[in-house]
């Protein structure tokens, strides 16, 4: 199996230019690959403050990747362990939480909703109990037949190119975006396949946040490394912010505009807040304001509780999660 160094290096191309803005003054950030150790060369625009990677692979080599090797190269399995199902499944549980606590009755109006992204279909399976009319696409193959034959949902194997139909109204994409090529492009798509005045929510990886182990930010795998002025100014084009939570990760609930427009770019001052936030990040902060400290109890607590609950099938290890 070719490794994520190897996959990417045929298509590899140097960026002189900011996603967001399309200006080229940008900084290094990071030269090297946490996970791997490989080089890796991260940069921020000075302009707008968008940090990526300046070696974007191609959209083909992309799909590849993640139709094939992204979940053994990260969770070393093709299909999730149960621990994975259990840890899903709380995962999914809060985000409905937050749709809920944000006004959207779901077991009343029988809404369409895709999960983009939907890794082994638990919030998919999740909206459905729920109420929702639930769907969702996962690229990687092991994982989206794992989703239909575990929890007998409806889970397609592609990406959102993939997506046919449209008139969705609420849309999901957790831990997604970071990974995609070109990001105003893929707002552009969603906002085609939204219905008017419906809701996306995205979750991303704050590079601002305190409580990221230095050990776990610049990889190979995540393209952009988004902080709340520049995600939402990728998404201004086409969509308004009606709720923001960026204490730990970055979770923002869109509502989608009727018509497109220009992008509200990040201010000089949001700019300056990441150059700073990024000039502060370390082990000191992390192991005191982010609370890392803690983590060796957390991953105790967290090892017990998947002991007590993740066993028998992957579906009676969800409907745990969802319950517990």
């Amino acid at each position: 199996m070719l490794s994520t160094t190897q996959l990417f290096k045929s298509s590899e191309v140097e960026e002189d230019h900011c996603a967001l803005c399309g200006e080229g003054t940008l900084q290094l950030v990071a030269s090297k690959d946490v996970k791997s150790g490989d080089s890796l060369k991260v940069v921020l625009c000075a302009s707008c403050g968008l940090v990526q990677q300046a070696d974007i692979p191609t959209q083909d080599q992309l799909r590849i990747y993640y139709s094939h090797h992204y979940r053994t190269d990260y969770k070393k399995t093709y299909t999730p362990r149960l621990k994975y199902v259990f840890r899903a499944g709380r995962a999914a549980k809060n985000r409905l939480e937050f749709l809920r606590s944000s006004g959207i009755a779901c077991n009343q109006a029988n809404l369409a909703f895709l999960d983009i992204g939907a890794g082994g279909g638990e919030m998919v399976f999740a909206a459905s109990e729920a109420g929702f009319r639930a769907k969702g696409i996962e690229p990687n193959e092991g994982y989206s037949s794992f989703a239909r034959d575990s929890y007998g949902i409806e889970v397609a194997t592609g990406g959102l190119e993939d997506v046919n139909e449209s008139e969705f109204d609420v849309i999901t994409m957790f831990h997604v975006l970071e990974h995609m090529p070109d990001p105003i492009a893929v707002f552009r798509r969603l906002h085609q396949i939204i219905k008017d005045d419906g809701l996306l929510l995205v979750e991303v990886p704050n590079i601002e946040q305190a409580d990221a182990s230095p050990s776990n930010i610049f990889f190979k795998a995540h393209l952009f490394y988004f902080s709340k002025a520049t995600l939402l100014a990728v998404a201004s084009l086409g969509f308004n912010a009606v709720r923001v939570e960026n204490a730990g990760n970055l979770r923002v609930l869109f509502l989608k505009r009727r018509e497109l427009g220009p992008l509200i770019l990040p201010s000089q001052a949001e700019v300056e807040r990441t150059k700073r936030r990024l000039g502060q990040k370390g082990w000191v902060e992390y192991l005191t304001i982010g609370g890392g400290w803690r983590r060796p109890f957390q991953r105790i607590k967290n090892r017990y509780q998947e002991m007590r609950c993740a066993k028998g099938t992957p579906r009676e290890t969800l409907e745990r999660a969802l319950a517990d």
